[in-house]
């Protein structure tokens, strides 16, 4: 039997995408190969790949020293998949699945556009918890019909103080957050992110208030928070992929420097999104958005 080994070095998002291409080689090839090993990073991400499908005998974080033994290499190179989905105009998981030689089916109304990550069980992953010594293990009932809000995006230009591409400047939250607030008064709001990852303190007292911040939560988790959610409010981040893998409801303040053909998750049937420039977004358009979901979603 034959040995491949995988490089996956990606954000949330694009790791989830190779997941349709990921599956489809396995299921083309697993009668031929008895190993699969994937080289990756030590984060937070790579949690997620043991839940793509395809059974992984081993994770590496550094180039194994052993590369001749495998019969298959590949590398999810997520620029090369982007190039490729700017040629021909379609999703990012296409051109993962081109590039890795495989075919996964396409139809007409995208709905195979679903990233596939099966988180494990609650019970399964309350007991590695423990095992971890984890104080909180986040499997509470306070949890259901949540309102989960992800405000910060990694890849943003304003990271580097250029003018912002993806996250909404923090004046243009507040009648957001106040509508929502109106709407859902008994639904708790939490706030996701990195650790680090929290409102300006110019704007957090009228944005944020105590204990709504859920920060830095293994993904395995928030993808269980995420299915008993009442709707995610993201950007275009590894929230929206990872909620578009369990089916959440979700709506997405998607970039205009994006085509929607990249890597908006049209896969998820609930999902909604506003198309904008976070600068000139009116915040009276993007409450209007919600309100038309939340009608569609019939949460109100």
């Amino acid at each position: 039997m034959k040995k491949a080994l995988f490089t996956s070095k990606n954000l949330i998002g694009d790791a989830l995408y190779i997941s349709l291409a990921w599956r489809a080689w396995w299921e083309k090839n697993k009668a031929e190969y008895d190993t699969v090993d994937l080289l990756t990073l030590d984060d937070h991400v790579k949690i997620l790949y043991y839940g793509m499908g395809v059974p992984l005998r081993g994770m590496y974080y550094s180039t194994p020293g052993h590369l001749f033994e495998y019969d298959f290499q590949h590398t999810f190179d997520v620029s090369a998949a982007f190039k490729l989905s700017d040629e021909k105009g379609q999703h990012v998981a296409e051109s993962y699945a081109d590039l890795l030689g495989v075919e996964i089916e396409r139809k007409p109304d995208r709905s195979h556009l679903v990233p596939f990550y099966q988180p494990p069980t609650r019970n399964e992953a309350v007991e590695a918890a423990i095992r971890n010594g984890e104080k909180q293990i986040l499997f509470t009932d306070e949890h259901k019909g949540s309102i989960l809000i992800s405000m910060f995006s990694a890849s943003c230009s304003s990271r580097k103080g250029e003018r912002p591409n993806k996250m909404l400047p923090w004046p243009k939250w507040l009648p957001i957050l106040k509508e929502i607030r109106k709407q859902f008064p008994d639904n708790p709001i939490r706030f996701l992110g990195a650790p680090t990852d929290m409102v300006p303190n110019g704007y957090a007292m009228n944005l944020v208030t105590a204990g709504e911040y859920m920060l830095g939560i293994p993904l395995d988790r928030l993808a269980h928070i995420m299915r008993e959610s009442l709707f995610v409010l993201t950007l275009d981040n590894g929230m929206a992929h990872l909620a578009a893998s369990q089916g959440a409801r979700e709506f997405i303040f998607y970039p205009r420097v994006l085509g929607t053909h990249y890597i908006l998750p049209f896969g998820n049937r609930n999902m909604k999104y506003i198309h904008m420039d976070p600068t000139s977004l009116n915040p009276a358009q993007a409450v209007w958005g919600l309100q038309q979901a939340w009608k569609e979603w019939g949460i109100v």
